[in-house]
């Protein structure tokens, strides 16, 4: 399915995150190639790349991401006014943008699980990662990047899924979809910039089940029982022991995170 970019451009009318693209038929990675244009480019601010395919794609901690063609990858660039302590909320905007289009344009039930994966029926759809440059106290930029199943079909991956295999069409159109994503991402990145953080946090916190539900976190060096309470500004998960202590988790502390029955 050839992805045209005329068609994402009409569909996000005067959206600025989208109003530049790059496409590519392959590309070994729109993150790394989005970085690249990031430490580059001043003016690259809502560059969107997007590729058919992927020949290294990656997700959080530097896993192997599986992109054939038929899947949904792209990448945003944002260097505007973004406090570098709200950086990290720009991957729930992205995670939620990801989850409402779900729910509105197929009709699907959505959920997202902390910190950046986006479920239809318990199993992986999406994920998303954010990739940040800071220079003394400034941020410099942040690349957030997303891959979503959506017409491509997982091989050999029990916990993923893809959309296609959840509606009855036989294919999804990409520069819709795209452009509902691009849209919502861009309206929570303006509340973030103007410092309305809880808005997207509370929205979040709506699409996931995990909050306020018993859960097990195993990590390197860390093995809890507790209630998943909240989000903390600076984007860790805030967790309720047994025994009353409150631990936050951030998304480099675990390996992996469990609903408890």
């Amino acid at each position: 399915m050839n992805f045209e970019v005329a068609h994402l451009k009409v569909a996000i009318g005067g959206c600025i995150l989208g109003s530049r693209v790059r496409s590519f038929k392959e590309i070994t990675s729109t993150q790394d190639y989005a970085i690249s244009i990031a430490e580059t480019d001043p003016y690259s601010h809502g560059m969107v790349v997007i590729s058919e395919s992927q020949l290294f794609g990656r997700g959080r901690k530097d896993k192997k991401w599986i992109s054939p063609p038929g899947g949904l990858w792209f990448s945003v660039i944002i260097k505007s006014d973004v406090k570098t302590s709200s950086s990290l909320f720009l991957t729930y905007a992205m995670s939620l943008a990801v989850c409402e289009t779900i729910s509105s344009n197929l009709n699907l039930k959505a959920s997202i699980k902390w910190p950046n994966d986006v479920l239809v029926k318990t199993r992986k759809v999406a994920g998303i990662l954010i990739s940040s440059a800071v220079r003394g106290k400034e941020l410099e930029y942040c690349v957030v990047g997303a891959g979503i199943n959506l017409n491509s079909k997982p091989q050999r991956l029990k916990r993923a899924t893809s959309l296609i295999e959840h509606i009855s069409q036989s294919s999804i159109p990409m520069e819709p979809f795209l452009a509902s994503i691009l849209t919502l991402f861009n309206n929570y990145y303006h509340e973030i910039q103007s410092g309305n953080w809880e808005l997207v946090a509370r929205r979040w916190k709506l699409n996931c089940p995990m909050i306020g539900k018993k859960i097990k976190v195993v990590g390197n060096d860390i093995q809890l029982d507790g209630l998943a309470t909240n989000i903390d500004p600076d984007g860790s998960l805030i967790l309720v022991t047994s025994g009353g202590q409150i631990v936050k988790i951030s998304d480099t502390q675990y390996t992996s995170i469990k609903i408890k029955p």
